[in-house]
């Protein structure tokens, strides 16, 4: 693979580049939200402690938080979950700690009830005596709530239902998610689209990594898009936040293996950290350390590929599990190369994919690289997806 060219990643808007996908209706498997899971650095720094001042917690958990103003003040919210976001219609998803569902509300201003309703995704939280359990509702609302990107779903709200339980309100997504659009119309999705698409995704991935945060449950599931063709990346449950001295997203080996820039491993279950197929090869491996972030990039690199070929390269990235996954590694070192690769065709994007999905870690492309490659600075972004709209 030839040495990967690095611009200026602003460059790629496009005004007249739209796209027109079709909308969905709430199913089942409309899976927005799925599994907590919280590392043990989180437990051990976020636990709340009832005996400290509200100065004395963590930013993110401070008094403002819907969990803490309701110790600090007994007196009933404003507004109640249903005059607010409407009724629920559906149960999208429903889980062991929390369920998915989806509210509809009648404009206020259209008595006649000829303007549609007002649609949001509100995810619950059951209510627990469990410290480790309200400590991980703490962390996800307060993540889920502090990011602001056009290409990552927008929590709009938090609040407390009739019942006491949090609820944490999102904008919703009418095209559904990447996973069923590939299924229903990948044959029709042109590359200019494919590669819209991965770059929205990128820069929703680099936005992350800027701020410390790996997102380490990417799949096609879990990238929601509008009508109009932008996406947004949902579903922070296994989401891990980096010590503050490595918040940013770096470009050498030597500073992705510095003190600050890994995470011990832990052992909840692996399908708590992704889906197996997208899952980096370290993960995989009885490794003590490694950097979550580069897991997202591979996993970026899988998705990509997902929209181009419309099916998995692999079911684990395992040579020993995965007679597929060991014929890629076999080709990436031939002359021929992979074939689903190769048959990419341009070489720039040939050279980034490789980068993307390179075994090692340590040699794997970041994100901010990816959208600096020569390839990925030419391919232009929808307006929607500028705009998140």
């Amino acid at each position: 693979m030839s040495p990967i060219p690095r611009l200026n990643p602003s460059h790629g808007h496009d005004n007249h580049h739209y796209h027109d996908l079709v909308s969905q209706e709430p199913r089942e498997t409309y899976n927005v939200f799925e599994g907590l899971k919280l590392p043990d650095i989180f437990i051990r720094c976020w636990a709340p402690k009832s005996s400290c001042s509200p100065e004395q917690r963590p930013l993110l958990l401070s008094s403002s938080s819907v969990y803490s103003s309701i110790s600090a003040s007994p007196s009933p919210p404003p507004s109640s979950l249903a005059q607010k976001y409407g009724t629920c219609t559906e149960i999208l998803h429903y889980g062991s700690f929390s369920s998915v569902r989806l509210y509809a509300r009648k404009p206020t201003a259209s008595p006649t009830g000829t303007s549609p309703k007002q649609l949001h995704v509100v995810k619950v939280f059951r209510r627990s005596s469990s410290p480790t359990i309200i400590t991980h509702h703490r962390f996800e609302q307060s993540l889920s709530s502090s990011l602001s990107h056009p290409n990552i779903l927008r929590t709009i709200d938090s609040l407390l239902n009739d019942r006491g339980e949090l609820c944490l309100v999102t904008e919703y997504c009418a095209a559904g998610d990447l996973c069923t659009l590939i299924a229903t119309a990948g044959a029709t999705l042109t590359l200019s689209d494919i590669n819209c698409f991965l770059k929205q995704i990128m820069r929703a991935i680099a936005y992350l990594h800027d701020r410390g945060i790996a997102h380490r449950d990417l799949k096609p599931e879990n990238i929601l898009l509008t009508v109009y063709g932008a996406v947004k990346l949902a579903d922070f449950g296994s989401a891990v936040c980096l010590p503050r001295g490595d918040a940013s997203d770096s470009d050498t080996e030597a500073e992705t293996e510095a003190e600050g820039g890994v995470v011990s491993s832990y052992s909840p279950p692996r399908k708590l950290l992704g889906a197996i197929p997208y899952i980096a090869p370290e993960e995989l491996c009885e490794v003590q350390r490694f950097d979550p972030r580069a897991g997202d990039v591979w996993a970026a690199g899988l998705v990509y590929m997902a929209m181009r070929c419309r099916r998995l390269l692999w079911r684990i990235a395992s040579e020993e599990e995965d007679g597929r996954y060991r014929e890629y590694l076999v080709g990436r070192k031939g002359e021929e190369g992979y074939a689903p690769i190769e048959g990419l065709g341009e070489k720039r994007c040939r050279n980034v994919v490789y980068a993307m999905l390179d075994p090692n870690p340590r040699r794997r492309i970041t994100a901010s690289q990816v959208l600096r490659s020569e390839w990925m600075y030419a391919v232009r972004v929808c307006r929607a997806g500028d705009m998140g709209l």
